[in-house]
């Protein structure tokens, strides 16, 4: 009777587990020793994403690869990494390597405030 009970509980525990929405970084299946660029969009909000568009152009120049493998997430495909990755605001991009957030950015920012922190961490 006791191990009905048990097994009853951890059917139940795994059922709600696997019903989680929450998805982590290990969901992207992101390479190790690969600098990933995540870009949160807000197209509801484009006005507020062009200083985005303009460092992303700029980093394309000086990080074609890391560019080229970018990606990209609307404000609805995003929303289950954002409590993961750390996501305050949209629009967003972050660099992740070796599974850690190295750069992060949120919301209303300058090119300048874009650029600086992923031109630093896509150099290391």
């Amino acid at each position: 009777m006791k191990a009905l009970a048990v097994v009853s509980m951890l059917s139940l525990l795994f059922f709600t587990a696997s019903c989680n929405n929450r998805h982590s970084i290990d969901s992207l299946s992101l390479k190790d020793n690969v600098k990933q660029i995540i870009f949160f969009s807000d197209e509801t909000n484009v006005q507020q994403e062009a200083a985005y568009y303009d460092a992303i152009i700029e980093l394309r120049r000086d990080f074609p690869n890391e560019v080229e493998n970018m990606m990209v997430f609307s404000k609805d495909e995003g929303k289950k990494y954002i409590e993961s990755l750390q996501i305050e605001n949209s629009p967003a991009i972050i660099v992740i390597y070796n599974n850690e957030i190295v750069a992060n950015i949120n919301g209303i920012a300058s090119k300048d405030q874009i650029m600086q922190p992923i031109s630093k961490v896509l150099l290391k």
